[in-house]
Formats: C-alpha cells, structure tokens, sequence
C-alpha cells in the first residue's frame, strides 16, 4: 500500500524592500537541496565524460594538450633560458597555470550558461535558482581534481621543489572556486538577459589568458606594465601560486589580493544573480 504523501508547502514570493529574497529562508532552502546539487551535478558529468574510460582520460588530456600548445608558442617568442627561466621551470609553470587557469575558465563559462541548460527546470519546478550555477561549480572542481593530481606527477619528473608552501594551495584553490561562483553567479543572469553574452565569453576568456601570468612568470612582466596587471582579479591568485610551486611561500599581499578579488566578486554576483532570479522564467 503506497504511503500518503505529505502535503507540499506552496512557495510565496513576497515583496522585500532590497528585492532580494530572505536570505535565511533561501540559504536553508538551497541547503536542503545539497544532495540533489551533487547528483545533478554527477548526472551531467556522466553524460558528459565520466561514462567512457576516454571521456575520463580526455578531462586530464585536454588541459596537457593545450598546455603543450602554450608552452610551443611560448618557446617561439621568447625560448627558455633567455630570461633567465630554466626549461622545467617553465614547463612546470606552464602546467600548473593552464590547469588553474582552466578551471577559471570553466566555472565562467559553464556557471553562465547554466540557467540556461537548466531551462526546463526553472520553468517547471520551484527551487532556489542559485542551485544551478553551484552545480557548475561542482562539476569544475571535479574535473580541476585529477588535473591537479597529475601536474604534482609532472611537479615531481620535472624536479621541483616539494615544500610546505604547498600547503597554502588548498587555500587559494578554496578562494579561487569562491571567486568561480562570484563569476557565474554575475553572468548567469546577464546570459538570461543578453543571450548575446555567449559570443563574446570565448574572446574575454582568451584575451583574460594573455593578461594572466600563465605563459609567462610574474617576474618577467616588465615594471611599467605592472600597473595594469594589478587590475586583473587571477594576478594575486597566479602571483602566490608561481611562488608556492617554486617552493617560496606566498607573499601576504597576493594572498589579500586573492581574498578581496574573490569575496568582492562574490557579493557583487550573488546581489544581482538574487534581485534578478524571479524574472528567469518569464526571459527564458
């Protein structure tokens, strides 16, 4: 005999002075999903790659790959050694900053279109919207995790330093995915509202690549440019890493840096993603 159900508790919007929802009410919401989140996000990755022992191996060769591309342009421009960078150690830096760089990029692109692959969802069940842009964050972060693995591989073969400054990069891994969720939570909605958002991502995420310190060490930026790279919110992230993973440990100010770029973003895009979340389904 099947068990009554209980009954559901219909879901009221009701008008607030900032247009945000109460955040207690939505945080506990959100919360209570947790499990769905994941599942969701695991669902998506399966049918993505997680299915075929390919589709696995592919999440760690498409980042070796790229970073083999970047390091044979960066040897046409300027080969190792001229700058005073020994080969491993730009090989080493090349990974790694591919590896973190992808993951930026993926918690952008994905975070932002995911409203939008969730289409159905949100024109046919009553949820907390921002579930949809942390799914693409976990799906990111699951995908960053054995890519990360394997750069400590090639971290070893290349000889360099393991040291307790790689203790810190769980930290700015964990600040790095808060600044990941800022960024899809602030173009999540631009996406919903400016479907031409899509084209140009593509472009900001390349021309974000040459602005970061990714084929290139901190220290060979040259001093009058460093100006400009200051504005640039992966430059504190990118500054300690390059530190850490030569062994040094991390200057505090890139750490604040990071910490400011990541939080700022973060409530910058939570604020818009919440006053805007109730005209999603009528945009869609």
């Amino acid at each position: 005999m099947a068990t009554a159900q209980p009954p559901r508790t219909p879901l009221v919007y009701e008008p607030t002075e900032t247009g945000l929802p109460l955040l207690r009410p939505y945080l506990r919401d959100l919360w209570a999903r947790r499990n769905f989140m994941w599942h969701l996000a695991r669902t998506d990755l399966k049918a993505e790659h997680y299915d075929t022992a390919l589709g696995q191996l592919w999440i760690v060769l498409d980042p070796l790959l790229m970073a083999a591309v970047y390091y044979l342009l960066r040897t046409v421009v300027r080969p190792a050694g001229s700058s005073g960078v020994g080969r491993n150690a730009l090989i080493a830096h090349v990974l790694w900053g591919v590896f973190f760089f992808t993951f930026t990029s993926n918690c952008l692109t994905a975070g932002a279109r995911s409203v939008m692959v969730g289409k159905g969802l949100v024109l046919n069940a009553s949820f907390p919207r921002a579930l949809l842009p942390l799914v693409a964050i976990i799906k990111a972060s699951v995908d960053f995790v054995p890519t990360f693995v394997v750069y400590l591989a090639f971290h070893a073969w290349l000889g360099q330093p393991f040291t307790v400054a790689l203790l810190v990069v769980p930290i700015l891994f964990a600040l790095q995915t808060v600044f990941g969720l800022g960024l899809a939570l602030l173009f999540a909605p631009l996406m919903v509202f400016y479907r031409d958002t899509g084209g140009f991502l593509p472009y900001l995420t390349r021309l974000w690549l040459y602005l970061t310190p990714v084929l290139y060490l901190v220290s060979e930026i040259p001093p009058n440019l460093r100006p400009v790279f200051l504005v640039n919110p992966l430059y504190p992230f990118f500054g300690a890493l390059g530190q850490i993973f030569v062994g040094a440990v991390p200057s505090p100010w890139y750490l604040l840096g990071a910490a400011a770029w990541a939080f700022v973003t973060f409530f910058v895009g939570a604020v818009l993603f919440l006053a805007r979340e109730r005209e999603f389904a009528v945009r869609l």
